[in-house]
């Protein structure tokens, strides 16, 4: 379909593409970063333009939906052209992130929790050890922990689910903590440290590019993606921490370095747990070499125990974050409260009243992913881009069958999609930013109307695009290795 459309495009229809887009996108940094203000604590949720910020974002998204064909057509610009385009694209991206270091955070407070975890650790408390409440309720003449809370001016008070401590595992938080050495409760600082973080990750799409044979240009499907600004400089999510590790970590693979690519993704892991999924990935390379396996398994075992440890030792109970998010979370998907349904009628069918059928909804959704897991690894990959496909393949299967689908964790797959543009995926580009619609009908008392029907706006265009392309997949994972060879060849 992209190359179908880019086929009607000239040279100069490229160029004109690249300028309205990059110029659209750019005037939408500058008019989030004018109305942020209107998102404000001051305000309350019921009066701000909640329809306005997620139509926005979703009329971005559709504009953006036009990159593929254009950078397409783009081959048919003349090298010297092409490589000042390049620039330029790079170039405004870097301004449409200054321009957001200047917003609100719009409908997010997430940050507010990284803040306040990065003053705990930096003065060498445990965030796993106590929640905002009880610095809320800590004399501050008497604890160290209450007068950091007197300390941190209105940032304890916002937090979200305060008698909650900590999510985050200890990589995280110890970016938190530099922050907040580099500028206590200071969310440019904070910004500062993501956008050193996304630098990194375009700096290696451009390397995975160059490896695959494309044109650096599909670099433009992350840098001016427009869920990756609001998501990272507006609302300053620490999810971008994770793309340099992956692509990272994908690169290390591609060029034959296991033991690195373990280590990059049991970083990441360090700054959300999942990326311990595409492990099995890196290591079905090593299996005829016994010595590098044992090396990788023992790696990703040692560390990843030092970095449980402080989140175990610390008492996995109600009051733990880790334990509320693995339990109950269950926010803008589709697909699971159909998977708990089904949980719930198995459950009554057999009567095993003993089980939840939120814990069994969990439980199938983890078979599922280790399935595709053990799909992906069934065969080796044969060629880089093959590899490239059976990472997107894990990662993509998290985000979609998580519990939990905020548009941040889009931040988890669209690098990848710069490397393999999936129509289906980058579909979401335009459909997640529905999901602020949920703040509106929430101030109203009206959540059902976004559980029981945005939501389905929000998935099901997607799902039915990625069903009619997965038979290709599909198709070419039960076919010789030959016959994908060949394939790829002519795609």
């Amino acid at each position: 379909m992209i190359k179908t459309l880019s086929k009607r495009l000239t040279a100069g229809d490229a160029l004109v593409g690249w300028t309205v887009v990059g110029c659209v996108l750019l005037t939408s940094c500058v008019v989030l970063t004018l109305a942020s203000s209107m998102f404000g604590y001051d305000y309350a949720v019921r009066d701000m333009p909640v329809f306005w910020l997620a139509g926005g974002l979703a009329g971005a998204g559709i504009l953006y939906l036009a990159l593929p064909p254009i950078i397409c057509a783009s081959r048919l610009i003349r090298a010297p052209a092409l490589r000042q385009l390049l620039w330029i694209m790079l170039g405004m991206g870097v301004a449409m992130r200054l321009i957001l270091f200047a917003s609100e955070p719009a409908l997010e407070d997430d940050y507010q929790r990284y803040l306040w975890d990065g003053a705990v650790t930096a003065h060498g408390l445990s965030p796993y050890a106590v929640s905002p409440e009880a610095a809320m309720k800590a004399d501050p003449s008497l604890t160290a922990l209450g007068q950091l809370g007197k300390e941190s001016g209105p940032v304890l008070g916002r937090i979200n689910h305060p008698e909650l401590r900590t999510i985050y595992p200890p990589v995280a938080q110890g970016v938190f903590a530099f922050s907040h050495w580099l500028a206590p409760w200071d969310l440019n600082a904070w910004r500062t440290l993501l956008m050193l973080a996304d630098i990194a990750a375009v700096g290696m799409l451009l390397l995975l590019l160059r490896s695959l044979g494309r044109s650096p240009l599909w670099a433009a499907l992350y840098w001016w993606n427009p869920i990756v600004l609001k998501e990272v400089y507006n609302s300053a999510h620490m999810d971008a921490l994770l793309p340099p590790l992956l692509l990272g970590a994908l690169l290390l693979s591609l060029r034959n370095r296991p033991l690195a690519a373990t280590a990059s993704l049991t970083i990441a892991a360090g700054i959300k747990i999942w990326p311990v999924i595409l492990l099995p990935l890196v290591w079905r390379k090593c299996l005829d070499q016994r010595r590098i396996f044992i090396l990788c398994v023992g790696l990703a075992a040692v560390a990843c125990a030092l970095f449980a440890w402080p989140m175990v030792s610390a008492g996995l109970n109600q009051s733990s974050g880790i334990v509320a998010y693995a339990d109950r979370w269950t926010t803008n998907s589709a697909l699971s409260p159909l998977i708990v349904e089904a949980s719930r009628w198995a459950v009554e069918a057999l009567g095993a009243d003993a089980l939840r059928p939120g814990f069994v909804a969990r439980a199938i959704i983890a078979l599922m992913l280790a399935s595709i897991v053990l799909w992906q690894c069934w065969r080796p990959a044969e060629t880089a881009r093959t590899e490239v496909d059976k990472w997107l393949i894990v990662a993509a299967a998290m985000f979609l069958l998580s519990p939990a689908q905020f548009p941040w964790y889009y931040l988890w797959i669209v690098p990848f999609l710069a490397l393999r543009p999936v129509p289906g995926l980058l579909l979401l580009t335009a459909t997640l930013p529905l999901y602020y619609s949920a703040f509106y009908f929430l101030s109203h008392d009206t959540y059902s109307v976004f559980k029981e029907g945005i939501v389905w706006l929000i998935w099901l265009p997607a799902w039915g695009v990625l069903i009619w392309e997965g038979r290709h997949w599909i198709a070419a994972s039960v076919r010789p290795v030959s016959y994908v060879k060949n394939a790829e060849e002519t795609s």
